[in-house]
């Protein structure tokens, strides 16, 4: 088995679907943007405000090539990890890639800490911004993910199971 790599916009699911999805079917499980907090002792945040966006992409991007090239792992990437080519590479060939797709109406729903992600920075504002990253990253979305799952209408268990299915007919494709 390969690596499972959970893609999408955050409020997505990639880390709650992630982690019950690694239990299910004894995997390990890594949070991408936990891992990097756990390397470097800082928040996301406090890398963003301090170091910029761009050092933090360049970190990720880092990290993300290292972590891949080790098997039989499920990712739950970050929002933003498929806006580097490197990335979407490895994504598209070191395993199975996951697009959890989600409305805007849903992710706005789904996000309650808007302080953890640095990119949210106005809470009256959340759809917009949500809006405006979506339009940035969708094609990379779409041109990464191998399925893609809508989970506007689903619970966390609902999307694990849809996994679950599509990782079956994988199996019995090959």
């Amino acid at each position: 088995m390969m690596n499972l790599f959970l893609i999408g916009m955050m409020g997505s699911w990639k880390s709650t679907v992630g982690r019950k999805l690694a239990e299910t079917i004894k995997m390990e499980f890594v949070d991408i943007d936990d891992a990097i907090e756990e390397v470097t002792e800082m928040k996301i945040s406090d890398i963003f405000q301090e170091f910029g966006e761009a050092r933090f992409r360049e970190m990720e991007t880092a990290f993300f090539s290292e972590k891949s090239k080790q098997e039989n792992q499920i990712f739950s990437t970050g929002g933003g990890v498929i806006m580097d080519p490197r990335n979407r590479n490895v994504l598209k060939k070191n395993g199975t890639t996951i697009f959890l797709n989600a409305s805007i109406e849903t992710l706005a729903k789904r996000i309650h800490n808007t302080k953890k992600r640095p990119l949210l920075t106005d809470d009256n504002n959340l759809k917009s911004q949500l809006e405006k990253i979506w339009k940035e990253r969708k094609k990379y979305y779409e041109d990464s993910a191998h399925h893609t799952i809508y989970t506007d209408n689903l619970n966390p268990i609902q999307v694990v199971d849809k996994i679950l299915n599509l990782l079956e007919n994988q199996f019995e494709n090959h």
